[in-house]
Formats: C-alpha cells, sequence, structure tokens
C-alpha cells in the first residue's frame, strides 16, 4: 500500500473536514456512524468575521444584534456570540489575546482559533532568501502567536514539491524546530534551461490549487504566510505559444500558460477562505536584479508582479521586503487578531452539498470579511479512493480526529528487536474486539503506517478481514518491519469499510544507531502466562514480501506460544508473576556469558517506590551474534498504578554493560 509523499500534505489538512458541529442530542449524534441511516440533525454553525472601518482598521464595538447572516440566501438567527481582540501593550512579546465570556456551559472559543501556514517557498528563492525567510518566520513565532493560535509548517520545493514539516500545533517549540529543520537547494540557485522552470512553475501553480481545496475544509480563515521571491516577470507574462520542447516536457499547445494557472490558484485560495501574506525575500535586492536584466529576456527576474496578484486576489497583503520583518510581524498580527464568531443553528443533512454564507453588518462604513461558506458531511461510502485516503490520515495523524465526534483507541507498542537493518522491529497491538464492537462489524481494514521525523511514510501494511470470523475476543496484531536509524510514529488503523468508523492505535520508537562493540540489551517483550492468545499477522504478496514479511513473532522471541499472552495493555491488580523474553546483542566478544538483573519501580502520586524483584532464567537460546533469554520476574502482589522495569546486563568476562527499561500498568 503505497501514498505519494507530495499528497500527505493535503491528505493531512482533511484532518478538519467534518465541519465545526454540535449535537443537541447524544442519541442524534449517534447517527452518524450509521450508514444509510443519517437523520437531519440540528447543530450550531460557528462562523469566524472580520470587521474593519474605512481606514482598514479593526471595529471592536459591535454586538450580536449589528450582524445579519444568510445561509444560503435564507436569513439565520445569530444565537451565538463571541469577541477576540488583541490588547496592546508596550512590549509586543507580552500581548494577549482577550476573549469575550461564552454562554453557560458552552466552550466553543478554541474551535475558532486562528490559524497560520508558514509557506517557506524553496522553489522560488535563493539561498539569502532562504535565511531571511527563516529568520522572519521565527521572529513572527517569538513576538506575535497567541497560546490559543495553531500554526503549520510547510515548504515547496522544485524535486519533493509540498512538504509538511509540522502539523498545524499549540506546541510553538516544535514549530520552531520544524522551521529551523527546513533545508534543501532552493530553486534559484540551480541553473535550468526556460522549458524546464516553465514546467516546474506549472506544477507549483497546479499543487498550491490542490493545497487550496482542501483548506477549504477547514473551520474558519486559515492564514497563509508565504515567504517568497515570486514568479520572475518574464515567465510570468509569457504568453508565447509553447514549442514542440514544451511539448516533450509535459505541456501541449491546448495546455494555459503560467500566468492562468496562477490566476485560477489564487482564485482557490479565496474560495477557501485563505488569505495570503506574501513577503517578499529578494526586496531591495530584487530592484538590482532588476537592473541588470535577465539573460534570458528584458523584462529581468523581479518576481513581485506574482506575490502581489496573490495577495489581492486572495485577500491578504504584499510586503515588499522580508527585511523589514518586524514592523510586517505587527501588521499581519493586527489584521489577523481581532474578529467576531457567529453562531447559528441549521439542519445539517448528509449530502455532501455547499452551503454559501454571507455576512453583513448595520453600520455604515464597516467592510465585512467572513468564510464563504461550508460542506456538508456525507455517509462514507460515497467517499472517493481520495477523500477515503485522506480519513485515514485524519484517524491515524490527528489527536482529535474530525471524522468521529469519539474515536476508539486500543494499545499499541514498538519493540526494537536487532541490530540489523533488517526485521529490526516488532509493532505489536492488544485488540479487544468488544471495545471496538461498532468498528468491527462487518468488513474492516487494517492498516500499519510508520512515519519517520519528516512526517514520510517509510513503511505501510494493508489488509481486510472479518473479525466475525475469529472466535477469540482478544487478538493481538503484529508487523515485523525494518528502519534505519531514527525517530518514527507507528499507527495501526481499524476502520470499518462500510461505515468509516475507526479504532487507532498508536507507539512511538527510536532505532539507534548500530553497535560498534560490547552489548546491547532491547526492550523485552512481557508476557502473562498462563493467559492464551491468537496472533494475527497480515503481509504482502509473495512476491513482493520482503525478508521481515517472511518471519513470525515466534522467530524473534522464540519461547513464545498461545498459552501466554503479550502484556500490552496492562495486568490485573495482584499479579506477581510475569514472563518476558529478552533479547541481548553483542559484538566483539568471543564467549559471552551475560548475568541480568532488574528494579520494579511504582510511580506514585508524588513519589516512587521500589519494588523488590527476583529473576529466574527458564529458558535461553543463542543465534549468531544475539542470545535470546526467557525469564521470569516475581514480586509481590502488584497494587494498580503506572510500573518501569529496569533490566541490567552485564558480561561477566568483558565487564561490558548494557540497560533498557519499559513501563506498564496495572489495573
Amino acid at each position: 500500500m503505497k501514498f505519494p509523499i507530495k499528497r500527505i500534505l493535503i491528505i493531512l489538512f482533511f484532518t478538519y473536514l467534518a465541519n465545526i458541529s454540535f449535537s443537541l442530542s447524544s442519541n442524534q449524534s449517534q447517527n452518524i456512524t450509521q450508514e444509510l441511516q443519517h437523520e437531519v440533525t440540528v447543530t450550531l454553525k460557528l462562523i469566524q468575521v472580520f470587521v474593519t472601518d474605512g481606514k482598514g482598521n479593526p471595529v471592536t464595538d459591535l454586538e450580536q444584534y449589528d450582524f445579519i447572516l444568510y445561509d444560503n440566501s435564507k436569513l439565520k438567527t445569530i444565537t451565538d456570540f463571541e469577541k477576540h481582540f488583541l490588547i496592546k501593550h508596550e512590549k509586543k512579546i507580552e500581548e494577549k489575546l482577550k476573549e469575550t465570556e461564552l454562554p453557560p456551559a458552552r466552550k466553543i472559543s478554541t474551535r475558532m482559533n486562528r490559524k497560520f501556514f508558514l509557506l517557506l517557498d524553496m522553489f522560488q528563492n535563493d539561498m539569502v532568501g532562504m535565511k531571511k525567510s527563516k529568520k522572519a518566520a521565527l521572529h513572527f513565532i517569538d513576538t506575535q502567536v497567541q497560546p490559543t493560535d495553531e500554526v503549520c509548517v510547510l515548504s515547496y520545493s522544485q524535486d519533493r514539491g509540498l512538504i509538511l514539516h509540522e502539523y498545524l500545533t499549540t506546541d510553538f517549540q516544535k514549530v520552531l524546530e520544524a522551521i529551523k529543520r527546513v533545508k534543501g537547494v532552493p530553486g534559484r540557485m540551480i541553473k535550468r534551461n526556460r522549458d524546464w522552470v516553465k514546467v516546474k512553475t506549472r506544477q507549483y501553480a497546479t499543487e498550491l490549487q490542490e493545497f487550496a481545496k482542501s483548506l477549504r475544509y477547514i473551520p474558519g480563515f486559515k492564514n497563509i504566510i508565504l515567504f517568497s521571491a515570486g514568479i520572475s516577470r518574464s515567465l510570468f507574462y509569457d504568453e508565447v505559444e509553447p514549442d514542440s520542447a514544451d511539448s516533450i516536457m509535459g505541456m501541449t499547445k491546448k495546455d494555459p500558460g503560467v500566468r492562468v494557472i496562477y490566476e485560477d490558484m489564487c482564485k482557490e485560495l479565496a474560495s477557501s477562505n485563505s488569505p495570503v501574506y506574501t513577503v517578499n525575500t529578494k526586496g531591495a535586492r530584487g530592484l538590482l536584479d532588476d537592473l541588470r536584466a535577465d539573460i534570458e529576456t528584458e523584462r529581468g527576474s523581479k518576481g513581485d508582479h506574482s506575490l502581489q496578484m496573490l495577495s489581492d486576489l486572495s485577500g491578504g497583503k504584499y510586503f515588499a521586503d522580508v527585511e523589514h520583518y518586524e514592523k510586517i510581524s505587527e501588521e499581519i498580527q493586527n489584521v489577523t487578531g481581532n474578529y467576531y464568531v457567529l453562531g447559528y443553528y441549521i439542519d445539517e443533512k448528509w449530502d455532501g452539498k455547499y452551503h454559501e454564507i454571507k455576512v453583513k453588518v448595520k453600520r455604515k462604513g464597516c467592510q465585512v470579511y467572513a468564510q464563504g461558506g461550508y460542506f456538508n458531511p456525507k455517509p462514507f461510502t460515497e467517499f472517493s479512493e481520495f477523500e477515503k485516503q485522506l480519513h485515514l490520515f485524519d484517524l491515524a495523524l490527528s489527536e482529535k480526529p474530525y471524522f468521529q465526534e469519539q474515536p476508539l483507541y486500543f494499545s499499541s507498542i514498538a519493540l526494537p528487536c536487532s541490530e540489523k537493518k533488517e526485521s529490526n522491529i516488532v509493532l505489536l497491538s492488544e485488540i479487544t474486539v468488544d471495545k471496538i464492537e461498532e468498528v468491527v462489524k462487518g468488513k474492516t481494514e487494517v492498516i500499519t503506517l510508520v512515519f519517520n521525523k519528516d512526517n514520510s511514510i517509510v513503511e505501510s501494511r494493508r489488509a481486510e478481514i472479518h473479525f466475525s470470523t475469529i472466535p477469540e475476543k482478544t487478538i493481538y496484531h503484529y508487523t515485523i518491519a525494518s528502519l534505519n536509524p531514527g525517530e518514527y510514529e507507528c499507527r495501526v488503523v481499524i476502520r470499518n469499510l462500510k461505515t468509516g468508523k475507526g479504532a487507532v492505535g498508536s507507539s512511538s520508537v527510536v532505532i539507534a544507531e548500530p553497535l560498534d562493540s560490547g552489548i546491547k540489551l532491547y526492550p523485552p517483550l512481557l508476557l502473562i502466562p498462563d493467559r492464551k492468545a491468537y496472533y494475527l499477522k497480515f503481509s504482502r504478496d509473495q512476491k513482493d514480501k520482503s525478508e521481515s514479511e517472511s518471519l513470525s513473532l515466534n522467530n524473534i522471541y522464540p519461547f513464545l506460544s498461545n498459552k501466554h499472552s503479550p502484556l500490552v495493555e496492562g495486568v490485573d491488580r495482584g499479579t506477581n508473576r510475569v514472563w518476558a523474553v529478552v533479547r541481548c546483542s553483542f559484538l566483539g566478544i568471543q564467549q559471552p556469558d551475560i548475568k541480568l538483573s532488574a528494579n520494579l519501580i511504582h510511580h506514585l502520586a508524588d513519589t516512587e517506590k521500589k519494588i523488590p524483584v527476583t529473576i529466574s532464567i527458564l529458558n535461553r537460546y543463542q543465534e549468531d551474534d544475539t542470545e535470546i533469554f526467557l525469564i521470569e520476574l516475581q514480586t509481590k502482589e502488584l497494587q494498580s498504578g503506572e510500573y518501569s522495569l529496569y533490566l541490567f546486563a552485564e558480561d561477566r568476562l568483558t565487564q561490558s554493560r548494557s540497560d533498557v527499561h519499559t513501563t506498564f500498568k496495572v489495573k
């Protein structure tokens, strides 16, 4: 199962696909997950509105009765009202967001918070411009963002297209780190012929247009801050018919020019309520370049016209020189930091249709900027294949998926197990059928996804299954994979193919660099003795199988049997005996003599308590450069809470040492 990496960004933004709504009754909300039983549901719809006076200053003293709202030309009664305004202090960094109190027992302000998309354009930029872009972006985050804001970091390169570096998040430290991680060779540093640049520029506009289409599903305004040198005037205004070379590069005489496609992109951004604040990264340097003139044309390489058009058509603002990043940050803050939220009730239907929104104010001389509309939800079976992929990534990566009101979860762990790059990690999930019964009714799919630090998919597996054909109520699903050293996020998604209802298991793992010498202890696979287990593994077709897919869990953890179950979710209170399969690799040691010991820590509310534990080696097995132990950990009866198990290994001859720890819960 393969997903184009360039499409991941668009996929992730559909985490907001389900429009903001609040059901009036829990019984009504249950209809959302029942195929062909969707009834009309009364929901609260929220609309974000900016209002300015004739000079462009925010109007801050309007009240609920000052607004008039139409949904598909029908006048609606505004029942909910909020004001969100920034209070200016002497120091900008101390600015705080002021929010009016909401009606009793209704907390909706966080649903319409500000959203910023920082887009670093590497294609239309040079090395100096990229350096200035990152400096300006970092300044904006350091001085302007508010605690309730959400920020996303993206870049665009000529080779990889649109790249997501950090999701919409309120963790601004992650945002700062993501900005610093953006690397690559800017497009304007590479000497290419004109036909190549023309094709790549068309791809640039087309991909950003697709990105804009996904943004329309995110509620409210999506403020895009684009750091770019823009498209050169010579290319932007080139209306010469493509020649044969163009056709070879993928263009035909019927294809529109760069400016036409670019205008379509701008309009799509406008319709998705995504004003673009363009920051020219050449600034004064561009004037000098333009005087020198591009060797290919007398019009020069300055890209200000394309940036101005983008801001004008999308409803944003153009900033001519990134050098003035402090003032630019303040202006963007003033424009986006003052808004109202209007709420009204609708009869929401599951038909996927678009609703046009128009907002007016009774006061004369005011200019109103409101989102253009929203889409109704639709049944899962009517989703296109692309939409189903978007739905999948919503389940896999969102902390709070919008496709279902109460996402279901199951426990999953990731265990590094080898020094080799092949078959060096096990992903293991405990699936309790009764807990996710509404998901596993009928035909389902089970999908394993592994993301690296750059949010690219490095491993994926998929299989379809009827859980009703498995008599056991607890199932242990596992995947054996091969990963390079690095940090990874692992997801296992179970999704009903009729209703779209899903359940997710998640885990994180770090694959360390290979061992140089000595011994290396790996996280143990804990077992609950005398509790039966049913194991489930899916593989690709035989012709596509890798070495990892030809292995079973028993190959990596000998001594396993269906009589003992893995400890994934937790053990029952009163347990005093746990088994573990422990792998220990060694390098440069001819005849290792490994000694094992352990500590057990009970994490209490305000302290940690060390629990006595003894180790008994029940069995051991050596293969190549790894020794595998089956051990029994005996202790007093465990009380409820979270525990950390520390294992220590020492080679008696070389005194080489290694340690590892794992956590588990006692229910």
